[in-house]
């Protein structure tokens, strides 16, 4: 079959979608949600360097405004940063379509029953996520990041057939998503060029059946670039920053994905930085096997499902948002939004976040 009712009192987001088609959306769901969800960069909001003259660190006078791009140069050593920060997914389209209106008037040939239409085939996903993130300096060239998201999500299943009820179940679940630990490494710091590698390690924490992990253990070597901000006029500044990366899945090769990120802070003194970005990704491969969707038709040869052909996605994303110095260079805001460019696979229309760091 197709469809089938799900059954009653379901213990995870996945059991309500249970025949062949539907689990597709439910691996893709798992997939995205846990890979979609954006992480804050380990980066704090300012640095600090040793002056060889005072045997002290000192703190760097710039503000730095990213917020999903790392920044080659460390926190310093003995410092520690920690932030805590909130943001909602709610995902809205698949393939461009809108994920909770999907439909198929096309009469489909039921293998054991009647042909039928599929009316409407909504799926309602809604993230809350509350993120905790800590960053010690171990070297003057080193540091590492311990990040844990928590997580508060809503799933609804609309699902009208044909000769059939409607059914609308509606689930809520609490729990925390993946792990992540990361390196930094700097390597070159130059007036020209500040290079550093990382190394991120994601430990599948989270519940993959509940669309809040992707049950996967994934290792991601990184290479960041940037250089010393521009002066531009008396109180302003640029700075340029690259990253780029593989993040390798341990389960299966085909799942895993190239990432990279290009962008500019534009900061105001020491108070405050505005940063903009652009994030990409780019899977290994496509979701399912080649036809996967496609369904028998009373009339014609098959059909994709909603009209919908998979196809290996790109994901392109501009950031916007920045950070500012509340209080004697310790407690720092910031605030950021993620809009899609395109709208291969599942989005979100606009990811929004706010957070709160203290660096000591």
């Amino acid at each position: 079959m197709l469809f089938a009712a799900p059954r009653s009192g379901a213990p995870s987001f996945k059991d309500v979608l249970r025949t062949p088609i539907e689990q597709l959306f439910a691996q893709e769901l798992a997939n995205s949600i846990g890979r979609s969800l954006p992480v804050l960069a380990a980066s704090a909001g300012v640095v600090y360097r040793f002056d060889p003259d005072t045997g002290t660190f000192e703190r760097e006078p710039v503000v730095f405004g990213q917020l999903f791009l790392e920044r080659p140069d460390p926190l310093g050593k003995g410092h520690l940063n920690a932030s805590i920060s909130y943001q909602r997914v709610k995902i809205d389209t698949f393939e461009g379509r809108d994920l909770e209106a999907l439909h198929d008037t096309h009469r489909i040939r039921g293998e054991m029953s009647a042909p039928f239409t599929v009316p409407l085939f909504g799926i309602d996903l809604d993230t809350q996520e509350v993120t905790l993130s800590g960053t010690v300096g171990v070297t003057d060239d080193t540091e590492v990041n311990l990040t844990l998201p928590l997580l508060y999500s809503e799933f609804g299943l609309n699902l009208v057939v044909e000769g059939s009820r409607p059914f609308r179940p509606r689930f809520s679940k609490l729990g925390v998503g993946d792990l992540f630990l990361r390196a930094k490494y700097r390597l070159l710091a130059q007036r020209w060029v500040h290079t550093a590698l990382g190394l991120v390690l994601r430990l599948p924490t989270g519940n993959e059946d509940n669309f809040q992990g992707t049950g996967d253990v994934e290792l991601a070597p990184m290479l960041y670039l940037s250089r010393d901000p521009v002066p531009v006029g008396r109180l302003l500044r640029l700075q340029p920053y690259l990253n780029a990366g593989v993040n390798f899945d341990a389960e299966s090769v085909r799942a895993s994905e190239t990432r990279w990120g290009l962008g500019v802070d534009a900061g105001l003194e020491d108070r405050f930085a505005f940063a903009v970005a652009v994030l990409g990704r780019h899977p290994f491969s496509r979701p399912g096997r080649p036809g996967l969707f496609e369904v028998p038709r009373v009339v014609g040869p098959p059909a994709p499902l909603f009209g919908i052909e998979p196809r290996r996605p790109d994901y392109y994303d501009v950031s916007v948002g920045g950070r500012v110095n509340l209080w004697r260079d310790t407690v720092f805001a910031f605030a950021n939004a993620i809009v899609p460019l395109n709208r291969d696979g599942f989005r979100a229309d606009v990811i929004p976040l706010a957070g709160v760091e203290a660096t000591f």
